[in-house]
C-alpha cells in the first residue's frame, strides 16, 4: 500500500500544473480502491455500479462502516490524513477532488463538486443491451428520476420514476412465475395506456417471456368481429396468459375458449399481489423481446418477432437521426400497443433516459388540443404521430384553445405510420406558426413493423421536401419525372430522407436489379433493426426474404437526389387502362366531397381477367341517411375524382359510419374492405349472437359489482379493528407511562403485542425456541419486511430484548413512550458520522447482559426480498466476541404490506437459528460473519435475495 501511495503522489506531483491530468490520476486510484472494497463487501453487482459519479450509499451500497473502511484505505493509498467530513462525501469523483484540494501531509478539506444537472445525467452510459436491463440499470443509477408523466383522462397526473416502474415490473414478473409462465412463453397484453401497461410489459420481459400487445375493444357493437380477429392473433402467437383490466375480463372470457394455449386471464393488480418479486433481469440481446402484429392493412396480420438487439439498435439509430439532446422531452398520446407509441415513444425515451409525457389516445381524439398543450406544458421537443393527427389538429382545434399556446420548443414533429399528405404538412404549419411552431420541425419519416418501427429519416432542421411529379410519366411508365411549373395536376410525394445509420435501402425492379433515380420500384432493406422473421411463419418470412439478407418491404418508392420518396403499397396499386393509379391520392380527393367522412374512404381495383385491366371502386362512409342524399354524394365523388385524377371511378359505394374495416392504429384495411365488397357484405352491421351479448352483459355487471362486494369483508374487518385495538393501545400506553422500571414495561409491551396480533386474526408460530435458551448477552439479526415487524417480534421472540430503531421514532408520541421507558436504542440513519457514533450504543447494552435485536437491512421496501446487509451488527459482534442469532420472519409483509395502515389476518412465523460466533477480529472476519448470517436468514425467510439497491422507495 505504501508503494501505491508513492506512485499516486508522484503522478500528482508531476501533473501539478495540469489539474485535469492530476484529477484523472487521483480519480482512477479512488475508483480502484472503491472497486476493491465493493468486490469484498457487495460482490459483482456493486462492482458494476462503480463510477466516478455513482452514489456510495445508493448505487454501491456503502453504509457508514463501509465508508469508514474506505477512508482508512484512501488515507493509506494517498499518504495523507482525511478529516471527519470525508465520510459524508457521496461519490468517488468528489472524493478525488477533495483529496487534491490539500497538500500532502495536511488534512484534506471537503468541497463538493457542483451537482450534476438533469441534462448531464441523462446520458450516463449504462452499457445495457436489453430492454429489461435498461430499466434495471436506470433504476440503479437514478431511482428517483421521473421517467413517465402519465396523464389520466380525468386530468390527474402521476409521475412514475425508474425505481417505481422497476418495482412494479419485478412484482408482475413474480406473479407470472407463480402462474407457471416460463422463459419463451408468449403473454398477451390487452391493456389501455396506463401505468399497468408499462409494468406488465417490463414484467413479462423480466420473466423471460415475450409480450404480445393487442388493442382493447373499442366498440361493443362489433364484439364478434373483434373476438374473431384477436383470437386468431392470440392463437397464432400461442399466448399462455392474458393480462387485461378488471372491466375487460368478460371480453377476455370470450376470447379464451378460442385460444387453446391460454391457461389464465388476469390483471396487473392480481399479478403484483402474489408471488415474490423477480430478481435482477437476465436476458440476452438475441432473446425475443416483442411480437408485434402487422397492421393488416393489406392482408392477414402476421407476428413480427423482434429481439432486444433489434429494438435497441433501432432506438439508438433514431436517437442519432433526430440528433438527440440531453434536454429533450418526449410527448405522446399514441397507444402503447402500437409500434410508434411503444417503441418510437416510450421505449425510445427509456433507452435514452429522457422523460416522456403520456396521455391516452381517447384524450387526444376527443380534444386534440390536449396534445399541443402537453407539448407547451412539458416544453416538449420530440413527438411523433400519424398524418391524420396533424390533420385533426388543423380541423378540430378551436381558435379559443390556441390562446397562450407555445410550440416553440417542438423541434421534431415526426409524421409517419401512414402516408404523409403534403397538404396536411402545409395546413398544419400555416395554422400553428403563430403559436411558435417552425416548419423545419416537420419530419416526415418512414418505417415498418419488420424494422422494429423506423427505417428512413430526413435531416432535422430542414423544411420537408415535396416532389411534384408528372402524372403521365408516372402512370404510363413508372417514372417520377419532375412536373412542369405550369402543371396544375401533378402527383406529389414527400421525401422521407435516407436510411437510418447502419441500415440500407435499395429501389429494385421485379428481377432485383437496382433502378436509376426517379424510377419507381420495390423498396428493399436490411440492417440491425430487422426482424429475424415472422413468428412461426417460415413461409411468410421466405416470401419477403431476398439474397444477401435483404427484405422486401412491399412498398413502392423511388430515389431523387439521393432521398427516398414512398409511392404506396405494391398490392394497393390500381392498374386501369394502362395507367398506374395511386389509391391514397384518389381517397384524398374523394374525401374532399361534402358529406364524405374523411379518413373513411377506400379505393381499390377489381381485376378483369379478360381485359387485363381493373375497375376503379371507391367505398366511402357518410353520415347521411337518405337514399337521395347518398346518390348525390356518390355523383359528386365521381365528378370530383374524374376532374382531378382524369379517370372516373367505375363504382362508388356509400356506406354508413363504421363500415370500413380499420387496423388498431386507425389505418383503413383495403384488402378487408375489398373482400367485403366482393362478398356483398359492406355496410351490414355485424351480428353478435344473443348468448354472447347476454354473457357479456352479465360479465360486465359482475365486473362492476365485484369490487364493491370484495370491499364488504374488508369493511367489516376494519370496523372490528377500529373497535378493539384503540382501547388496547391506549390502556397499554397509559400503563407504560406509570409502571416503574424497564422490566415491567418490557413485559407489558410483549403482552400487548401478543394480544394485538391475536385480535387482528394473526396465527403465530415459532420454530427454534431452544436456540435462544442461553442466558447473557446476544445479538439478534432478523429480516425487515413491514412496519409490523417489531410488534410481531415482541409477540414471538421467547426472551426479552431491546431493539435498535431509527431516531425518528422518538417523534411518534405513543411509540416514543415505549421506546424510552423500555430502554430501546435509537440511531441516526441520515447523518453518516452520527450513525457511526450511535452504533457504539450497542456494546454497553450487551455488557449489561441484554439481547439486542437489529435489522441488518436497515430499511424495508414494498418489494419482497432480502436486501443487502449493513455491517454495523457484525462489527459489534467481532469487536465484542458476542455471537449473532439469525432469525427469519415470514408472513408479516402479507399482514401489513408497505403503503397500507390497516392490517389483515394471516400466519406469522418466526424461525430462530443457532448462534453464529465470529471467527477473528479483522474486516475479513466481519464480512465472513455477515455472509454466514445472511445465508441462514435467506434460506428461511421465503423471499428472494435482492441484488444491490433493487426495490421501492425507503419506508423505514
Amino acid at each position: 500500500m505504501a508503494r501505491d501511495s508513492y506512485r499516486v503522489n508522484e503522478e500528482m506531483a508531476e501533473t501539478r500544473t495540469q489539474p485535469a491530468a492530476a484529477l484523472e490520476a487521483a480519480q482512477e486510484r479512488v475508483l480502484e480502491i472503491v472497486r476493491e472494497l465493493a468486490a469484498e463487501i457487495r460482490g459483482y453487482r456493486a462492482l458494476q455500479a462503480v463510477r466516478a459519479e455513482a452514489s456510495l450509499e445508493r448505487d454501491i451500497g456503502f453504509g457508514s462502516l463501509e465508508r469508514v473502511e474506505l477512508i482508512v484505505r484512501l488515507e493509506a493509498a494517498f499518504g495523507r490524513a482525511l478529516d471527519d467530513h470525508f465520510i459524508q462525501i457521496d461519490t468517488p469523483g468528489d472524493l478525488a477532488r477533495a483529496i487534491l484540494d490539500t497538500a500532502e501531509g495536511e488534512p484534506a478539506a471537503y468541497s463538493p463538486a457542483p451537482a450534476q444537472s438533469v441534462a448531464e445525467a441523462t446520458f450516463i452510459d449504462l452499457g445495457s443491451t436489453t430492454i429489461s436491463e435498461v430499466l434495471w440499470r436506470r433504476a440503479q443509477a437514478d431511482p428517483d428520476r421521473p421517467h413517465v408523466f402519465m396523464r389520466e383522462d380525468d386530468g390527474h397526473e402521476e409521475t412514475i420514476t425508474y425505481e417505481m416502474l422497476s418495482v412494479d415490473a419485478r412484482a408482475v414478473a413474480g406473479g407470472l412465475r407463480d402462474r407457471g409462465v416460463v422463459k419463451g412463453d408468449t403473454v398477451a397484453l390487452m391493456l389501455p395506456t396506463s401505468r399497468g401497461f408499462l409494468a406488465a410489459f417490463q414484467g413479462i420481459l423480466m420473466a423471460g417471456a415475450i409480450p404480445v400487445p393487442i388493442y382493447p375493444p373499442m366498440r361493443f357493437d362489433r364484439l364478434e368481429e373483434y373476438a374473431q380477429r384477436q383470437s386468431a392473433i392470440l392463437a397464432d402467437a400461442g399466448a399462455v396468459l392474458m393480462v387485461t383490466i378488471q372491466k375487460a375480463l368478460p371480453i377476455a372470457g370470450l376470447l379464451r375458449p378460442l385460444v387453446p394455449s391460454m391457461r389464465h386471464v388476469t390483471t396487473v393488480d392480481e399479478l403484483r399481489a402474489t408471488g415474490a418479486p423477480w430478481r435482477t433481469p437476465k436476458s440476452d440481446p438475441s432473446d425475443p423481446a416483442l411480437i408485434q402484429y402487422t397492421s393488416g392493412s393489406t392482408g392477414s396480420p402476421k407476428g413480427v418477432l423482434l429481439t432486444h438487439a433489434n429494438l435497441v439498435a433501432n432506438i439508438k439509430a433514431i436517437g442519432t437521426a433526430v440528433e438527440l439532446r440531453p434536454d429533450d422531452v418526449t410527448v405522446s398520446w399514441l397507444p402503447l400497443y402500437h409500434d410508434m407509441g411503444l417503441i418510437g415513444s416510450w421505449l425510445f425515451s427509456l433507452v435514452h433516459g429522457i422523460p416522456i409525457d403520456v396521455q391516452s389516445p381517447i384524450a387526444f381524439l376527443t380534444r386534440p388540443e390536449r396534445w399541443l398543450w402537453a407539448l407547451h406544458r412539458r416544453r416538449g421537443t420530440l413527438s411523433p404521430a400519424p398524418n391524420f393527427a396533424y390533420e385533426l389538429c388543423v380541423r378540430k382545434v378551436p381558435d379559443s384553445a390556441l390562446e397562450g399556446l407555445d410550440l416553440s420548443t417542438w423541434r421534431s414533429a415526426l409524421n409517419g405510420a401512414e402516408p404523409v399528405n403534403p397538404d396536411t404538412i402545409e395546413r398544419f404549419a400555416r395554422r400553428f406558426v403563430p403559436c411558435g411552431f417552425r416548419r423545419e420541425a416537420c419530419l416526415p419519416v418512414y418505417g415498418l413493423a419488420e424494422t422494429s418501427v423506423a427505417l428512413c429519416f430526413p435531416p432535422v432542421n430542414r423544411q420537408p421536401l415535396i416532389d411534384r411529379v408528372d402524372r403521365g410519366d408516372y402512370e404510363r411508365d413508372g417514372r417520377a419525372e419532375p412536373a412542369a411549373a405550369n402543371d396544375h395536376r401533378p402527383l406529389r410525394f414527400v421525401s422521407v430522407g435516407k436510411a437510418l445509420p447502419d441500415h440500407e435501402v435499395r429501389i429494385v425492379d421485379e428481377a432485383g436489379t437496382d433502378l436509376p433515380e426517379r424510377h419507381v420500384g420495390r423498396l428493399i432493406f436490411r440492417g440491425p433493426s430487422v426482424m429475424p422473421g415472422y413468428y412461426k411463419k417460415p413461409e411468410a418470412t421466405a416470401a419477403i426474404t431476398l439474397p444477401g439478407g435483404w427484405f422486401d418491404s412491399g412498398d413502392l418508392a423511388y430515389l431523387a437526389d439521393g432521398e427516398i420518396y414512398i409511392a404506396g403499397r405494391v398490392k394497393d396499386l390500381i392498374i386501369k387502362a394502362g395507367r398506374n393509379l395511386v389509391p391514397q391520392e384518389i381517397e384524398e380527393v374523394a374525401a374532399c366531397v361534402d358529406g364524405v367522412r374523411r379518413g373513411c374512404v377506400v379505393a381499390f381495383g377489381v381485376a378483369h381477367q379478360e381485359t387485363g385491366t381493373e375497375s376503379l371502386v371507391i367505398v366511402a362512409e357518410t353520415r347521411a341517411t337518405e337514399a337521395a342524399e347518398w346518390e348525390r354524394i356518390a355523383a359528386a365523388v365521381i365528378s370530383h375524382v374524374a376532374g382531378t385524377i382524369g379517370v372516373p371511378p367505375d363504382v362508388v359505394t356509400m356506406v354508413p359510419p363504421g363500415s370500413v374495416p380499420k387496423t388498431s392504429s386507425g389505418k383503413i384495411r383495403r384488402t378487408a374492405t375489398k373482400d367485403l365488397y366482393l362478398r356483398g357484405a359492406l355496410g351490414r352491421p355485424p351480428r353478435t349472437p344473443l348468448a354472447t351479448r347476454l354473457r357479456l352483459a352479465a360479465g360486465v355487471a359482475w365486473g362492476e359489482l365485484r369490487p364493491w362486494l370484495a370491499l364488504l369483508p374488508r369493511g367489516v374487518y376494519t370496523a372490528y379493528l377500529a373497535t378493539v385495538l384503540p382501547p388496547v393501545a391506549l390502556l397499554s400506553w397509559a400503563l407504560a407511562s406509570i409502571l416503574p422500571g424497564r422490566r415491567s414495561v418490557r413485559i407489558l409491551e410483549r403482552v400487548t403485542s401478543r394480544l394485538a396480533m391475536r385480535l387482528a386474526g394473526c396465527r403465530l408460530s415459532v420454530e427454534g425456541r431452544e436456540n435462544l435458551s442461553m442466558v447473557g448477552p446476544v445479538l439478534l439479526a432478523v429480516n425487515h419486511t413491514s412496519y409490523a415487524d417489531v410488534t410481531s417480534l415482541l409477540a414471538l421472540v421467547p426472551r426479552p430484548f431491546v431493539f435498535v430503531a431509527k431516531r425518528e421514532v422518538l417523534r411518534w408520541p405513543m411509540v416514543a413512550t415505549f421506546v424510552r421507558r423500555a430502554g430501546h436504542l435509537t440511531v441516526e440513519r441520515r447523518e453518516v458520522q452520527q450513525s457511526v457514533a450511535d452504533a457504539g450504543q450497542v456494546a454497553p447494552a450487551l455488557r449489561d447482559g441484554e439481547a439486542v435485536l437489529v435489522f441488518p437491512e436497515a430499511t424495508f421496501t414494498g418489494a419482497a426480498g432480502l436486501r443487502p446487509f449493513r455491517l454495523g451488527v457484525f462489527k459489534t459482534s467481532v469487536d465484542t466476541g458476542i455471537p449473532i442469532v439469525p432469525m427469519a420472519l415470514r408472513g408479516v409483509r402479507h399482514v401489513l404490506p408497505e403503503g397500507r395502515w390497516i392490517p389483515r389476518p394471516g400466519r406469522v412465523h418466526l424461525w430462530i437459528g443457532r448462534p453464529v460466533a465470529p471467527n477473528g477480529t479483522d474486516f475479513a472476519a466481519m464480512l465472513a460473519l455477515r455472509d454466514q448470517v445472511s445465508a441462514e436468514i435467506a434460506a428461511h425467510c421465503g423471499e428472494p435475495v435482492l441484488d444491490l439497491v433493487v426495490g421501492g422507495p425507503k419506508k423505514s
